[in-house]
C-alpha cells in the first residue's frame, strides 16, 4: 500500500520510452517485437460498492498508460506511453499485460503519474508473437476502495448553495443551459461583468482529514478568466484563518478535466491542520464578461 501511495508525488520522466527494468533476463528473448495496442480507459462504479449516480463522477482524463508485462520468471515495466498506443514488447511467450492509468497532475505534461485512486487493469496469459499486435480495447476501472472522498459537488441543484463569497460582490449559481452543462443536469456559474477584477469564494463547509499520504481535487472546469485553486485554513488551533491558491488556471477553450494536487499546499501552507476549506478565486484584469464553469468536484485522499 505504501508503495501504491507513493505514487501520487511521483514523476514519469521516460514517457514513451522502452525501459530495460526486467527484473531478471529472459534466454528467449526474441529481436522482432510483438505489439500492444492500447486505446483508452473508461471510469465507472466500483463493482459491488457504487459511488455515485452521477454522470459526473466519473468524468476522467487517463491520457496516458504504464504497461508491464510479467510471468513466474520476470516482470518487465514496458514504459509510459499516450493514449492511444501501439508499442512494441521485445518479449515472446505467455505473458500478464499489466495496464495502469496515468493522469497529468496539475494538468503539467510533464506530471504524469500512475493515478492510485484509480484501480489497475491486468490481461492474464497473452501469448506475446513475433510482429504481431494485441489489441487491447477500451478497459473499464474504478475507484479502489480505500478511497476517500471528503467532498463531492456535482452542482445539479442548492438546496443550500455549497459555495460563499469570500471577497467580491457575486454569487456562485447553478445553470441548466444545455449548451453549457457538460454532464448531467446543471453546473455551477460564477459571471463577472466588465467593472469586477476579482471573486473569491469558498466551500461553505470545512473538510476534516488527517491521512497525510495525499490530497487532489478532480474538477471539471471552462473559463474564460484566470481561475486559482487553493485552500482556506489555519496552521495551529488557535490561530487565523487564511487563505493560499496553489495553481493557477488559464483561460480554456471548452471543458476540461483537472487533477490538482493539494497535498503539498495543505503541508507546507498549514502544516496539514486537519480542518480547511477549498478556495477558489477569478480575476478579470482586462475588463471583459468573465464566464467561470465549474462541476464534477472531487476531493479524494486516502481512507
Amino acid at each position: 500500500m505504501k508503495n501504491i501511495r507513493t505514487l501520487i508525488l511521483g514523476i514519469s520522466v521516460l514517457c514513451g520510452v522502452i525501459l530495460s527494468s526486467c527484473t531478471e533476463s529472459d534466454p528467449n528473448d526474441t529481436t522482432i517485437p510483438a505489439y500492444i495496442e492500447v486505446s483508452a480507459f473508461k471510469v465507472e462504479n466500483t463493482p459491488g460498492n457504487s459511488v455515485s449516480s452521477y454522470e459526473g463522477c466519473f468524468t476522467s482524463d487517463i491520457n496516458t498508460v504504464e504497461i508491464t508485462v510479467k510471468n513466474d520468471k520476470e516482470s518487465c515495466l514496458i514504459g509510459v506511453f499516450e493514449l492511444p498506443c501501439r508499442v512494441p514488447v521485445l518479449r515472446e511467450g505467455k505473458y500478464d499485460i499489466l495496464l495502469k492509468p496515468c493522469i497529468k497532475l496539475n494538468g503539467i505534461s510533464a506530471t504524469r503519474s500512475s493515478y492510485p485512486f484509480y484501480s489497475d487493469v491486468t490481461i492474464k496469459d497473452v501469448n506475446l508473437v513475433p510482429d504481431s499486435t494485441i489489441v487491447v480495447d477500451t478497459q473499464n476501472v474504478h475507484y479502489m476502495s480505500y478511497t476517500n472522498f471528503l467532498w463531492t459537488e456535482y452542482c445539479e441543484h442548492f438546496v443550500t448553495n455549497p459555495f460563499v463569497p469570500d471577497t467580491g460582490a457575486t454569487i456562485v449559481k447553478i445553470i441548466k443551459n444545455n449548451d453549457t452543462v457538460l454532464s448531467d443536469n446543471g453546473c455551477a456559474a460564477i459571471y463577472l461583468s466588465s467593472d469586477q477584477t476579482e471573486f473569491e469564494f469558498v466551500r461553505r463547509d470545512s473538510c476534516t482529514h488527517k491521512n497525510y499520504d495525499a490530497l487532489i481535487l478532480e474538477m471539471d472546469y471552462w473559463t474564460n478568466v484566470p481561475l486559482e485553486v487553493g485552500l482556506k485554513g489555519k496552521n495551529t488551533s488557535g490561530g487565523a484563518e487564511y487563505t493560499l491558491y496553489g495553481i493557477s488556471l488559464y483561460p480554456n477553450q471548452g471543458w476540461q478535466k483537472i487533477y490538482i494536487q493539494l497535498g503539498r499546499l495543505w503541508s507546507n501552507g498549514f502544516s496539514y491542520y486537519p480542518t480547511f476549506k477549498v478556495a477558489f478565486r477569478v480575476s478579470n484584469a482586462d475588463g471583459i464578461e468573465g464566464k467561470t464553469y465549474i462541476d464534477n468536484l472531487k476531493l479524494v485522499a486516502y481512507k
